[in-house]
């Protein structure tokens, strides 16, 4: 250009010369999606490709950091119902605030190896002193754990409980009269001294039995006797495994089960899933039931066993169980392993739901849920159940609504 030439005109803003498309020649026939995004993407300067990743991250940044601030519940209490997160102050306090209202569930407890029994009130947990406590408040401590009555409660001393257990303590409010003693946790104080008894310091230990109206009251995890799906196993004595339930279609087993009170048999979910597709199968087959499969919810198929079997299995932490050669890292916390790893003894597809039980104290407690494995007693690959402790909360709060609407 000269110096005398006059100025050239000034090319009017477009985002086309901005991002250097104005080569770009867009066919007057529908284009192929794909070569168009190709030619944009080659046309697009190389200088704005930071820019545009550096805008994506913090896109996602700012998203995951909204969401981990609208989810977070750290030191409060989340409903199940609606993810709504509630203070811990107003859980159990009488007033309903979640959706199906499980903040007012759960309120009662038995902790630690002896059983305490402990009270949700003033935001924790509180071991319940033993001081004015009467049968009548066993009753109803009993009712909202999920158990129609109780055989019997004992004392203990405080120093014999674990140290978290001997933090918080409340005592039945004695000038509460019974017919007005419907909740155990809104029935009590809290002892500000921390201490539990003005002389003697005991709280209260556990020993309910979920014996039905009209039953003798048996002490729950005893047996009588003593001491094949089942592969390696023996046969069991009558009544030396009372708890056992066998879950059956049409007088065919499916699945194994514990009994815990007259009215409730704890089991696989895949289990009562399979009994489901069995009914619905039966409606609309004349022929016979279809039985489906749920993948992955048995070891593989066995002859069944005309008689109880029972196998002694030691257990195997979630660590080893996880092993590359083992399960290779799909044991969740809220599962467990049990066999050796050597195989031969396992349980088998008809077990599953069936009980793994360990014995303490003469007592037996049900620890796990017979859930799924690979193969049968086969090398490195032991069988999985569900663990217990991990639902033991909801199978309660189960218990509870189904009590409370037969007595409410």
């Amino acid at each position: 250009m000269g110096e005398n030439d006059p100025p050239a005109a000034e090319a009017p803003f477009s985002f086309r010369s901005l991002f250097g498309l104005d080569d770009l020649k867009i066919s007057p026939v529908a284009p192929d999606a794909d070569a168009v995004a190709a030619q944009i993407l080659s046309l697009l300067p190389l200088k704005f490709f930071p820019i545009i990743v550096i805008g994506i991250i913090a896109l996602i940044l700012a998203l995951a950091i909204g969401l981990g601030i609208h989810f977070d519940c750290s030191g409060k209490y989340r409903c199940r119902s609606s993810f709504k997160c509630i203070e811990l102050t107003a859980r159990c306090d009488g007033v309903s605030d979640c959706k199906d209202g499980e903040d007012e569930y759960r309120c009662v407890r038995v902790s630690g190896q002896n059983a305490a029994l402990q009270v949700f009130t003033a935001a924790t947990w509180r071991t319940v002193c033993s001081e004015d406590w009467k049968s009548h408040h066993a009753t109803v401590a009993c009712a909202q754990l999920g158990f129609p009555s109780y055989v019997s409660s004992d004392t203990l001393r405080v120093d014999s409980l674990e140290e978290q257990f001997r933090e918080d303590f409340v005592s039945i409010n004695h000038l509460l009269p019974d017919d007005k003693v419907t909740a155990l946790h809104h029935s009590v104080y809290v002892r500000l001294q921390g201490l539990c008894g003005r002389r003697a310091c005991h709280a209260i230990r556990w020993t309910l039995c979920p014996a039905g109206a009209g039953e003798e009251h048996r002490v729950c995890g005893l047996r009588t006797g003593s001491s094949p799906r089942i592969v390696g196993g023996n046969v069991s004595l009558l009544a030396q495994w009372p708890w056992q339930a066998s879950l059956q279609f049409q007088g065919y087993h499916l699945c194994g089960g514990s009994v815990i009170t007259p009215v409730w048999v704890v089991t696989a979910a895949h289990c009562v899933y399979e009994i489901r597709a069995a009914q619905r199968a039966a409606e609309c087959n004349k022929q016979g039931p279809l039985l489906e499969q749920n993948p992955g919810s048995g070891p593989a198929a066995g002859d069944a066993s005309p008689v109880l079997n029972h196998a002694a299995v030691p257990l195997i932490s979630n660590k080893i169980c996880n092993h590359r050669d083992v399960y290779g890292g799909i044991i969740s916390p809220s599962m467990l392993c049990a066999g050796y790893l050597k195989g031969g003894v396992d349980s088998c597809q008809g077990d599953s739901g069936g009980p793994l039980v360990c014995q303490e104290r003469r007592v037996w407690k049900l620890v796990g849920a017979t859930s799924f494995g690979i193969g049968c007693a086969e090398v490195n690959k032991p069988g999985v159940y569900t663990r217990i402790t991990s639902f033991l909360d909801w199978i309660h709060e189960q218990m509870e609504v189904q009590t409370r609407s037969f007595h409410f």
